[in-house]
């Protein structure tokens, strides 16, 4: 589970919440639970506690395992730096390649919203049961309309029997006249929810990002052993920023599938509006709403 970033797209939203810029996965924004704890419920529903990891930065550290204290078993992985995704991703990836060398993973952003995440769960649990011919596969939700902001997946031909999909192309925050054809062409927005066997992922790390591999490979070795920290602190002094989708995943095309997914509400909340519009018309709006009137005449 990726909650390594600062979460500053929402911080005028957390300020307004809690008088500080508390960083987004870490907020409760609808219902009783933080982003990061829905999260982890919703990967319950996939899979046990303990095999679970949450990834975070150092300075986030202390936060993160209070907000774990409720889930047991579950493991939190700490970076000594915040490196963009691909060392996100690679460094729980080393973890879990070193000691379930046949493992399979999904990866999920701690920063969604999912109105109802079981068709997410189906989509997921389904391509674990027929695997997408050794594929990396990508959630794509069905879109509502031609959002600019967003990530697309324009899939190609179906994969076999399958619920999967090639992966034609990639278009990132396309214009509105683009994003119009995408979304009449049945184009999907791309959610960054991502499942694989461990060994894929890691194969498309050695091909497009080998040093970062070479590192963490070195740091792997070391794993559940006196020196696992001084070897991380090492790899992490060594690696460069690196994004896992303009870095890996826009090279690898042909080795992806994409999934759509229908019926989840899902929305990536990167701004204060997209919270507001996914939560239009709950008791949670009306909530949040009404937490900010209350810290604002407190304020005053």
């Amino acid at each position: 589970m990726l909650a390594g970033g600062d979460g500053n797209r929402l911080a005028s939203l957390t300020r307004a919440l809690y008088g500080l810029d508390l960083p987004k996965q870490f907020a409760v924004l609808a219902g009783e639970r933080s982003l990061l704890q829905t999260t982890i419920e919703r990967a319950m529903l996939l899979t046990s506690l303990d095999h679970i990891s949450v990834v975070v930065t150092v300075h986030h550290e202390t936060m993160a395992r209070a907000q774990l204290a409720p889930y047991p078993g579950v493991e939190l992985v700490v970076q000594p730096r915040n490196l963009d995704t691909a060392p996100g991703m690679l460094l729980p990836l080393a973890r879990i390649l070193a000691r379930h060398a046949t493992a399979r993973v999904v990866f999920l952003p701690s920063d969604h919203y999912l109105a109802d995440p079981a068709p997410l769960a189906r989509a997921l649990a389904t391509a674990a049961e027929h695997p997408l011919s050794n594929r990396l596969a990508l959630v794509g939700v069905t879109p509502t309309g031609p959002e600019v902001e967003y990530g697309w997946i324009v899939r190609g031909d179906r994969i076999g029997r399958t619920h999967g999909f090639t992966v034609d192309r990639f278009q990132e925050k396309p214009p509105h006249a683009i994003a119009s054809e995408l979304w009449r062409a049945g184009g999907l927005w791309n959610t960054f929810i991502q499942a694989a066997a461990a060994d894929t992922f890691w194969d498309l790390a050695r091909q497009y990002l080998p040093g970062h591999a070479t590192l963490l490979e070195r740091y792997a070795a070391t794993v559940d052993g006196p020196d696992e920290h001084r070897a991380l602190v090492s790899a992490y002094e060594q690696m460069t920023p690196a994004s896992f989708s303009r870095d890996v995943l826009a090279h690898a095309t042909h080795t992806l599938a994409v999934l759509p997914v229908d019926g989840t509400g899902w929305s990536d909340w990167g701004s204060p509006q997209r919270v507001f519009a996914s939560l239009a018309g709950t008791p949670c709006h009306d909530r949040l709403v009404e937490r900010i009137r209350s810290d604002v005449a407190m304020a005053g």
